[in-house]
């Protein structure tokens, strides 16, 4: 899978994709209120200093996420999607490591998520990743498990030279700052304003 930043584009199939993935969630909002932030790609992501990347195999999209800086040193991982047919083969893995190493490399120290509670493998996938369980919330109607990462020096190389921690997620430190503490109460304040 190749990993290219975002461009309008691939605006189209970025929906489709994101589409997929919510099938099947009463999210309580209109696809307007949800889709917001994927309309203004370059507003919401790029102007904060954050990122959003795609995954292409070929000329189809595979994949995409984001993330957005809430505060300095602290971003939010946000709309992460895998195709359905490609689920378990890496792609996630590859996405999520990109993220998390162009993260650091812009000064982020602490990632936070939240993430449907329905979604057991999704769950075990944050965790296996080296997030933590911080707590919980509601996006619209659909209830949600807040994620915390504290990032640290070894993002600075990339995915390919990190060594890997017992449970197959990327050897870390959590560390307990008072940016990774603010995480989700800064991103809870940052969803209501919208």
């Amino acid at each position: 899978m190749r990993l290219i930043r975002y461009r309008p584009e691939f605006q189209e199939p970025m929906l489709v994709l994101h589409r997929s993935a919510i099938a099947g969630f009463a999210l309580g909002m209109s696809q307007e209120q949800d889709e917001a932030d994927l309309l203004t790609i370059e507003e919401v992501y790029f102007r904060s200093r954050g990122e959003f990347l795609l995954g292409l195999i070929g000329e189809r999209l595979v994949a995409m996420g984001g993330f957005k800086r809430l505060v300095d040193g602290v971003a939010e991982l946000r709309r992460m999607r895998i195709a359905r047919d490609l689920q378990g083969r890496g792609y996630g893995t590859h996405l999520l490591r990109e993220l998390e190493r162009r993260a650091f490399k812009s000064g982020v120290r602490t990632l936070c998520l939240d993430t449907a509670r329905r979604r057991p493998l999704t769950l075990e996938f944050y965790r296996k990743h080296g997030y933590h369980e911080t707590g919980q919330s509601f996006y619209g109607a659909v209830e949600t498990v807040q994620f915390r990462k504290a990032l640290d020096e070894q993002f600075r190389e990339g995915a390919a030279n990190q060594s890997a921690s017992p449970n197959g997620g990327p050897a870390m430190r959590f560390g307990n700052s008072e940016a990774t503490e603010g995480c989700h109460s800064v991103s809870s304040i940052v969803r209501r304003k919208k």
